[in-house]
């Protein structure tokens, strides 16, 4: 049973003495454990006895003073011997308990690591599995992958590590963050490009750990904050040459899919390159930091849980999706490729420098069909909206870091990043909304056109220092971002509203522009109080900068815009916020116990303008806010297989400069929203709490994950329905908002299947005005699935996902509800034939409940399969003929349900289309001495 059963375990630790005495010891191993060379018994040295067929712990124990041990395995077999002493070589040995009951190893000798290449012989064997620490290290050569497999490949076969049809990594029931290989981050940490491009045969090594926060590991004093990460330790020959991957790909209905991926390795030195040209679902290797192209209109500004000033931009541009598949609407082309460079060099590593340039283009073409549903006090309505939209757009980006080890006390740390991004954008719009009694609203039509681009720089520089009294430290740190967005464009709208007969008709040319600038300075020191309790003091002063600019002019009879500015529509805001914060925090490390509590105070002042005193408003706003930001965690670690972590922290959320910015917005008429600039900053109250345990050897793991936040003051919305159907709305302040999530995941291996089992569950309670009416809307979601994976090596792979959801919505303003039922199912096969042929199917199920409004039939079938040969010495080309969507149901559709109201997109997407693909692995190792393959396996 699990050990995390507390009775259970109990009641075993009570009776095993009793039981250990009661029975004979019907096997033994004994001996005793000597440093042959000095001629001196090792008392306390650690003997370990592995089972060889799985490596699972039979037993353990440590030499007597005199250096004697002895070991009483349960039952015979074959066993593996590890002996280890400080300052010694781990000595490792094969035990065979068959028909001998006892076996003696008599003096085992040990070699000091000084003396290893003196003419001393060692047994040894290298083990597929060591747990070294915190570190679980798999020998890559002994998992045995197909010819040219990639890492993705290869970490499927490693016990306690899963990989989900997109590529997602999880590791001993947590998701993985960071990919490194020898230690470096490729394309800032996108795990897709290492997993799907790097080949597992270049693999050496491969360590799972926690990787501690950049804090904790310069001051020594263990924050609680950790990140699961692998590291890709690549064999020495793979340092000295070349290695990648090259797909070409063309099909029916002029699909392609060309994609490469080169590795060069020459010492520290790294050098990665990837390029993709596609029209497929495959568009890139992993786009993670979109928001660092400064693409993203909607900048969000705050301060987070340590009283800092953030700033994130959100962005309606489907673009990739993190796998590096397409995840949005519409049919896509796209160019898109990068370079990447590391390299260390000095005495001991002094200098270390990475940096990253990636390029990417384009074009959308998008159709499709949105119904929405609104509740509003005992009624509602309906709009549907067919929309047309192309878009073409490209980015470039660069980065770069330069860090210096001064000394062995003192480093210091620069990174930069910049990029530019254009887009050209043409939306057609034909909206009809219809009454609860089926009556025509209005009829629109609606175009809107625009030319943007947009700028960003962002940039940090990091001075660490280390005293000479262990844990006193000092950390001095700048960042600054700075983003810059401008648009030109048009809107031409003409509305029918039936109810009045009346017209309505809007032609305008639309100038936007925005910047933000961002710079803050924090000072932090660490002081030990006592050998396990430390005390953190912060300082930091921050400045958040803002200026949006908005005009809308009007047609002239003329022809002309010039000089017809529409005040009602226009503004030009400037939306600044200075922060000083000072805080401190108290921290417990002790053993199994991590524990911690403090806070921030800090005051913010505002300051609001609005610039253009041609427009309606005219007004100022000054205002400052002292906050407390608490921070509460408590981290026990019972045993390196599971954790407990419960945390408690406060954190602000401040108003978007287009919340506040006094504007009527008409870019779309029928849903105008309106600026208020009386809006204040939220208040999160969050309390969260994980448990995880894991055993690595059979791959099981518990995870789960729960978290609460209750919002004081949140900010939310007030709507306005009008009786001909547009609708109108604002952002204001209201309490009693909450949202929280569970989630619960376990995955054990019996046999040959693994099996897994997830539930998860989020709540959302949100209030809201809709024509002066109070709505609380309460959004809440269930779902479990189930995971079956079936594998026969280099035969037969099986991978069932059922899963089934539920999504229930009600609101308080009516007795309408919609509530409906949602269940997916996939399944991949893959089947290996003689001659190097393989088959391959995946089959995809997904069903949502029909409720009133959206009555059409959404079950969609998808079903791709490929045949596969592999030719060349070593396997090394591939031919690939694979057919998508063979049942051509493939169909675009989203549906989500907020607040009071509910909406389903069906849009076009891909759809079913033949493929044939060449896919060809090189690799040039020049100063290489041939491998055995056979070794270790």
């Amino acid at each position: 049973m699990h050990n995390y059963r507390n009775p259970l375990l109990v009641f075993i630790l009570l009776v095993l003495p009793f039981l250990s005495k009661a029975q004979s010891h019907a096997f033994s191993i004994s001996g005793s454990v000597a440093d042959t060379f000095n001629n001196a018994q090792l008392p306390h040295a650690s003997v370990t006895l592995l089972r060889a067929e799985d490596s699972v712990l039979a037993t353990f124990t440590r030499t007597n003073e005199q250096g004697q041990f002895s070991l009483h395995p349960s039952k015979g077999g074959k066993f593996i011997l590890m002996i280890s002493f400080p300052g010694f070589a781990d000595y490792i040995d094969i035990v065979k308990l068959n028909e001998k009951n006892s076996v003696d190893m008599g003096i085992v000798p040990m070699v000091s690591k000084t003396h290893l290449l003196q003419e001393i012989v060692v047994k040894q064997q290298i083990a597929a599995i060591k747990v070294k620490g915190d570190t679980t290290e798999y020998m890559a050569d002994s998992f045995k992958v197909k010819e040219n497999a990639t890492v993705e490949d290869l970490l499927k076969k490693l016990p306690g590590i899963q990989v989900d049809k997109n590529g997602q990594v999880t590791a001993q029931g947590e998701q993985v963050a960071k990919i490194l290989v020898d230690g470096e981050e490729f394309f800032s940490d996108d795990p897709a490009v290492v997993t799907k491009g790097l080949q597992a045969n270049a693999v050496e090594r491969v360590q799972v750990f926690d990787k501690k926060s950049d804090q904790a590991e310069f001051t020594g004093i263990d924050d609680g904050q950790k990140t699961k990460t692998i590291n890709l330790q690549l064999k020495e020959d793979k340092k000295k040459g070349y290695f990648g991957k090259l797909n070409a790909g063309g099909g029916t209905d002029q699909y392609y899919e060309n994609q490469g991926m080169l590795n060069a390795f020459k010492g520290k030195r790294q050098i990665s390159a990837f390029g993709i040209i596609s029209n497929t679902d495959k568009v890139g290797l992993g786009w993670q930091d979109r928001q660092k192209y400064g693409a993203d209109n909607n900048t969000i500004t705050g301060v987070n849980e340590d009283g800092g000033i953030y700033t994130s931009f959100t962005s309606d541009d489907d673009f990739t999706s993190w796998d590096g598949n397409y995840g949005g609407q519409g049919l896509p082309k796209v160019w898109t490729g990068g370079i990447h460079f590391a390299d260390k060099w000095g005495k001991d590593d002094a200098y270390h420098t990475t940096g990253n340039y990636r390029y990417a283009k384009q074009n959308l073409e998008v159709e499709g069909n949105t119904t929405t549903e609104y509740t509003i006090p005992e009624s509602r309505y309906f709009t549907n909206e067919h929309s047309n939209k192309f878009s073409s757009g490209q980015r470039h980006e660069a980065d770069g870091m330069f860090e210096w080890k001064i000394d062995t006390t003192s480093s210091l740390k620069v990174t930069v990043n910049g990029g530019y991004r254009e887009t050209q954008t043409s939306t057609d719009y034909q909206t009809q909304a219809i009454s609860n009694d089926a009556d025509t609203s209005y009829n629109s039509h609606r175009t809107l056109t625009s030319n943007a681009n947009s700028k960003n720089f962002d940039a940090t520089m990091l001075y660490r220092k280390k005293f000479a009294k262990k844990g006193r430290t000092l950390s001095i740190n700048f960042n600054e971002n700075y983003r810059e967005n401008a648009s030109d464009g048009f809107l031409n709208s003409f509305t029918h509203y039936y109810a009045t007969g009346r017209d309505s008709a809007i032609d305008q040319h639309k100038v936007n522009n925005s910047a933000n600038l961002v710079f803050k300075g924090k000072a932090t020191y660490t002081e030990p109080i006592s050998k396990v309790t430390f005390l953190e003091l912060n300082y930091s002063v921050g400045v958040n900068n803002s200026n949006a600019t908005k005009s809308s002019y009007d047609k002239q009879p003329s022809g002309d815009y010039t000089d017809s500015l529409n005040p009602m529509y226009s503004s030009d805001y400037m939306y600044n916020i200075l922060q000083n914060s000072g805080g401190a925090s108290f921290r417990f490390v002790y053993k199994k116990v991590n524990f911690a509590f403090g806070g921030d105070m800090s005051n913010t002042a505002y300051k609001q303008k609005n610039l253009s005193t041609d427009t309606l408003y005219h007004r100022s706003y000054e205002y400052s806010y002292n906050n407390f930001f608490p921070r509460i965690n408590f981290n026990y670690k019972p045993n390196k297989q599971s954790s407990v972590n419960l945390n408690y922290y406060g954190s602000s959320k401040q108003p978007t400069i287009d919340q506040i910015q006094p504007l009527r917005d008409n870019t779309d008429p029928l849903n105008v929203p309106i600026g208020n600039p009386g809006l204040t900053q939220q208040f999160n109250h969050t309390v969260a709490a994980r448990y995880n345990f894991y055993k690595v050897m059979n791959g099981e793991y518990l995870w789960s994950n729960a978290s609460y936040t209750y919002i004081n003051n949140a900010i939310s919305r007030a709507d306005n329905v009008n009786p001909d159907g547009t609708r109108s709305y604002q952002y204001i302040n209201v309490q009693g908002n909450y949202n929280g999530y569970l989630y619960l995941g376990y995955n054990v291996k019996v046999k040959a299947v693994r099996i897994g089992a997830r539930i998860n569950t989020n709540v959302n309670r949100s209030k809201t005005f809709v024509n002066g009416v109070e709505n609380i809307s309460n959004n809440n979601g269930y779902g479990i699935d189930f995971d079956f994976n079936y594998d026969i090596e280099n035969k037969l792979s099986i991978y069932f996902t059922p899963g089934v959801g539920y999504s229930d919505n009600k609101s308080t303003i009516s007795t309408y509800t919609t509530s409906y039922w949602y269940t997916g199912n996939d399944l991949t096969v893959t089947y290996q034939l003689p001659k190097k042929i393989e088959l391959g199917t995946y089959i995809s199920w997904y069903m949502r409940q029909r409720t009133p409004g959206f009555e059409e039939n959404t079950s969609v079938v998808r079903w791709n399969a490929y045949i596969s040969k592999k030719l060349l010495k070593k396997d090394q080309l591939e031919i690939r003929a694979s057919v998508f969507d063979i049942l051509n149901q493939n169909m675009g559709i989203n549906r989500y349900a907020q607040n009071n109201y509910v909406t389903q997109t069906n849009f076009n997407t891909i759809r079913r289309y033949g493929l044939f693909s060449v896919i060809w692995n090189f690799s040039h190792t020049p100063m290489s001495a041939p491998q055995n393959n056979d070794s270790n396996k």
